[in-house]
């Protein structure tokens, strides 16, 4: 079953409830739902747009910081190559060569008092005093010749002191690089003072212009120069740095905990592979961000690690803001919600109430309408129901007193019917044995009258029944007036078969008789036609004869419209205009309904006709099905 259908179950197997419980709760989650999602997805949003921002910061930083020392290193490494290009050094380097040189004799090959020892450090120191102030931040520049013997001058933060164990490292890496300059890791040295120094240097094989080696060249910097460079990012980041070369030495740890040890073992620099990138990782048990990068000159790999929590520290403060903010908008709609629901609702409550006092009996019940909205609109509906429904019931209770009215005549009229068929065959019979003819056919067509009208048969008959029941009538006026009346009915008969209300023409067409028919004329002649018009039969039954003034046509109409009254006044009842067109009026409405009975149009002096319609009942299709 699909989604839609499965709601679509659930909504229809619902328990009933009120509407303004169910369009609360609509528009509960129209309102919380939408703006839930909204600020959940806006604080995730600008959570990790300010970690990427972050990132992208920290990252620029990192290589801004990368650059400097790069520059820095190259600084050192231009520093180490100047031994080979100042003849000043390289004289006094060969010197000492020769000076210390074993395999010459003490005697013959020393140096005379110009060149005695004193003058070689001369000579070699006064071009490390200028090697030493080229660059801020070194500590010390050592130059060794060929047998180790170490010249420098000593600056404020104080040298080495244990010269010899370091220059044998040295040498060996600066004669591996065949004059390129070799960037030695952090080593924990002693100065004279018993203080521990960090340092980073610089070594390079010391190469004369013929390409021979003539010494050593060792340039010390203190790490206080990357700490410079780091301060201001650990200001920003409130993390903490980590410079390691490829080896996993650490260069730099702005902790100094790690200073001169391995790491490579450390988790954060198995993940940081590659050039640069960054990945998260606890520290501590605190949740980091670690960003790192790879320096293409030097080979050194720069770790920075980057606390969530100060990081996030805003983002949870707008979190919490706008999440305030979004329950205050969101209180405040529901709130005004409710308030429309209760105002939409409460003329519906208004009207159901009125619907449960009509259900008690009481259907003098009128809904107060204030306004011109849908609610006033079924209010206005309401009152102009029930307006309807009681004037059904007094019309309904109009009818019924005049029925009856009818049957007390009727009952207080009746006589008994034998009697008169046996006095009217008798009188015939008379008339017979007197060779009046005549007089007998007037007797018995009258008998045929009495018992067609007064026969307690059934209510609905065929149509030809009727037809000979009206020629009989016909016969009889024809009798009595000498012939003047003319009666022309369908003689198909597939019509003659439709079955009608007993009496349905005769009061009609006697209506026609007593007033249409003009003395002025010599005849009147009525014709019946028949018209099936959809689901329905129509009868008209035409004269040619006065007609109907005006204003009593009006008046006839409107009651044939609006109905009589339940008590007639004395001058209606013996007047007797319209009571036979009133009579078969309301039987056939009150068979088959108010759509349906007679209609009557006429012009004084032209004649009237009567349209006699209402429904088939009985499925009476003759017609079509001839057709």
């Amino acid at each position: 079953m699909m989604p839609l259908e499965k709601l679509s179950r659930l909504w229809k197997e619902r328990p009933p409830g009120r509407l303004d419980r169910k369009l609360s709760v609509v528009f509960l989650f129209l309102i919380i739902l939408p703006m839930g999602l909204i600020t959940y997805f806006a604080a995730e949003r600008y959570t990790t747009l300010i970690e990427k921002n972050t990132l992208a910061y920290v990252s620029q930083l990192s290589s801004k910081m990368m650059g400097k020392l790069d520059d820095y290193v190259s600084d050192m490494m231009k520093i180490s190559i100047i031994p080979s290009y100042l003849n000043e050094i390289q004289s006094g380097l060969e010197m000492s060569n020769r000076y210390y040189d074993p395999g010459r004799q003490a005697n013959k090959d020393r140096p005379n008092e110009t060149e005695g020892k004193l003058q070689i450090t001369r000579k070699v120191e006064r071009s490390i005093y200028f090697m030493n102030n080229i660059k801020e931040g070194t500590s010390n520049v050592y130059l060794f010749d060929l047998y180790g013997n170490p010249y420098y001058v000593v600056k404020s933060g104080g040298s080495r002191s244990q010269l010899n164990e370091n220059y044998e490292s040295w040498r060996k890496l600066a004669e591996a690089a065949n004059g390129r300059p070799v960037l030695v890791s952090t080593q924990e040295i002693a100065v004279p003072a018993g203080s521990k120094q960090y340092m980073f240097t610089v070594v390079r094989d010391i190469i004369d212009k013929s390409y021979r080696s003539i010494g050593t060249i060792a340039v010390d910097a203190n790490i206080g120069v990357i700490e410079n460079i780091v301060t201001d990012l650990e200001e920003t980041t409130h993390g903490k740095t980590y410079i390691l070369d490829d080896s996993g030495m650490v260069i730099y740890d702005s902790e100094k905990k790690y200073l001169a040890r391995s790491m490579s073992q450390h988790a954060a620099l198995v993940k940081a592979g590659g050039k640069e990138g960054s990945f998260r990782m606890d520290v501590d048990g605190q949740p980091q961000l670690v960003v790192y990068k790879k320096s293409q000159k030097t080979g050194w790999l720069i770790l920075i690690t980057v606390p969530e929590r100060p990081l996030m520290k805003e983002a949870l403060e707008t979190r919490r803001v706008t999440i305030a903010a979004a329950i205050g908008a969101a209180a405040f709609a529901l709130a005004i919600s409710l308030i429309f629901i209760y105002a939409m609702t409460r003329p519906l409550r208004s009207i159901v109430q009125h619907m449960k006092l009509v259900q008690t009996g009481n259907l003098d019940v009128v809904f107060p309408v204030t306004k011109r909205d849908e609610a006033g609109l079924i209010g206005l509906s309401f009152n102009r129901m029930m307006g309807r429904i009681k004037q059904l019931i007094n019309d309904i209770y109009a009818m019924e007193g005049r029925k009856k009215k009818a049957e007390l005549e009727k009952l207080q009229h009746q006589i008994n019917p034998h009697f008169i068929y046996n006095t009217l065959e008798t009188i015939r019979m008379t008339a017979v044995l007197h060779d009046d003819a005549e007089v007998g056919e007037m007797v018995h067509l009258l008998g045929k009258q009495l018992r067609y009208s007064i026969h307690a048969g059934s209510e609905v008959v065929e149509v030809r029944r009727e037809w000979e029941h009206l020629q009989a009538y016909i016969e009889l006026l024809n009798y009595r007036f000498g012939e003047r009346f003319m009666l022309t009915i369908p003689d198909d008969p597939d019509v003659g078969s439709i079955r009608v209300m007993k009496l349905l023409f005769q009061p009609i067409v006697e209506n026609a008789v007593n007033h249409g028919f003009d003395e002025r004329k010599p005849s009147l002649h009525l014709t019946i036609s028949y018209e099936r018009t959809g689901d329905c039969h129509c009868f008209m039954v035409r004269d040619d004869g006065a007609g109907i003034a005006e204003p009593d046509l009006s008046r006839l109409v409107r009651k044939l419209e609006e109905g009589w009254p339940q008590e007639t006044d004395e001058t209606d009842e013996t007047d007797g205009h319209g009571i036979g067109l009133r009579n078969v009026h309301e039987r056939l409405q009150l068979r088959y309904g108010r759509a349906y009975g007679l209609s009557v149009e006429s012009r004084q002096g032209e004649g009237t006709a009567v349209s006699i319609t209402f429904p088939d009942e009985y499925g009476q299709n003759q017609l079509e099905k001839r057709d």
